[in-house]
């Protein structure tokens, strides 16, 4: 059977110029092998653009069909009615041939499109789930692109590619306006995205990849589109799973499918709380610490108000209570906390308090629209 990294060796060499997903830090050890190995799950999704872009063009000729989005309407609103300027028309030659590679759908947006409007509301959320990741990575997990309902797009930002990395995933955000909305909205509709996701299940000899997911929230409803390894191994036959593909592939070139005047500049993420978990470390956790660079130790603050030992699943951190706490550690920044613990102001040391206490790998990333813990 072959793995997925079997088929990221390709990516590496095909897409030297690719960003990767970063799916944020992990815990202990295992973060150095996700520091190296995090880039995988954006090299998938890259991989499927490389095996796309030599055909895409055949593709379009021999299996478009000129679709027109109607108008919707929804308990939801927002759109610009009669907003035209997210169509392409790429010529359609009638052949029915099944295709074989990722379908960009044809667009003729004739109406507004009814989405959330809510500053946490999900509009787009296209991200990756599931596969063979350290412990706590999956908690991590950024979204590779989330829209808001009001106007606002997360990506993850920029970081060293350097070991031990910041605890905190970068995180970008800009705005895009309504009509940017309206024109990934209707790629979606004229890909049928919007309406009951269909079967996307495959016969694939790919082990331990992940699941690609597109969340949409348009005319009312919210539609989750889920396929394990898109676009690394995709049968012919699978009409479904190239057409998802495809639309995957353009969010993942936003400026060239909305335009660029529709969305603002980059800018780093202040957020205004977190999402943390705790995990609590054995002595053998520990001793594996023997070569550099080594854990820092430092001491949890009594003035968060919240216990790492009731933060084994999820809480929320506000930001104003850490302050700078998660921004200044790094991915070998461990917390010790004790019972009753109340660590002096300031301190920080490369062991524990005392032997009381206990020692906490933690993974900690901004709350984005539509996280819960």
């Amino acid at each position: 059977m072959a793995r997925a990294g079997d088929v990221e060796q390709t990516m590496k060499t095909n897409h030297a110029n690719a960003s990767a997903l970063d799916l944020g830090s992990a815990f202990g050890r295992d973060s150095a092998a996700f520091g190296r190995d995090s880039a995988a799950f954006g090299r998938r999704r890259l991989l499927a653009a490389a095996l796309a872009v030599p055909s895409i063009a055949a593709l379009l000729a021999a299996c478009g069909d000129d679709t027109q989005v109607p108008g919707a309407t929804g308990s939801s609103t927002a759109g610009s009615t009669g907003d035209t300027a997210g169509s392409t028309t790429p010529t359609s030659t009638g052949d029915t041939t099944t295709p074989t590679g990722p379908v960009t759908p044809n667009t003729t947006v004739l109406a507004s499109i009814d989405h959330p409007t809510g500053a946490d509301d999900v509009v787009v959320r296209l991200g990756y789930v599931g596969g063979f990741v350290p412990a706590g990575t999956a908690f991590v997990n950024l979204p590779s692109l989330l829209i808001a309902g009001d106007g606002r797009v997360y990506a993850p930002g920029v970081t060293t590619a350097i070991f031990p990395g910041p605890l905190l995933p970068a995180i970008s955000v800009r705005t895009i306006t309504e009509a940017g909305i309206q024109r990934v909205l209707g790629v979606a509709d004229a890909a049928h995205l919007l309406q009951t996701p269909p079967d996307y299940t495959a016969d694939l000899n790919i082990a331990d990849a992940p699941d690609t997911q597109l969340i949409l929230s348009a005319k009312g409803e919210t539609f989750v589109h889920q396929a394990y390894a898109l676009g690394l191994q995709d049968p012919a036959e699978s009409k479904d799973r190239n057409v998802l593909n495809g639309v995957v592939i353009q969010l993942g070139e936003l400026e060239q499918l909305v335009g660029a005047d529709n969305l603002g500049t980059e800018e780093a993420l202040v957020p205004e709380s977190y999402r943390m978990q705790a995990r609590a470390l054995t002595a053998e956790d520990l001793a594996g610490y023997s070569s550099e660079p080594k854990p820092t130790i430092v001491p949890w603050p009594a003035s968060v108000g919240i216990s790492l030992a009731d933060a084994e699943s999820c809480v929320v951190v506000p930001a104003s209570a850490v302050g700078t706490l998660f921004a200044d550690a790094n991915q070998l920044t461990f917390f010790s906390e004790a019972p009753s613990d109340t660590p002096e102001a300031g301190a920080t040391s490369s062991t524990t308090k005392d032997s009381s206490s206990t020692v906490y790998s933690v993974s900690v990333v901004a709350m984005l629209p539509g996280d819960t813990c």
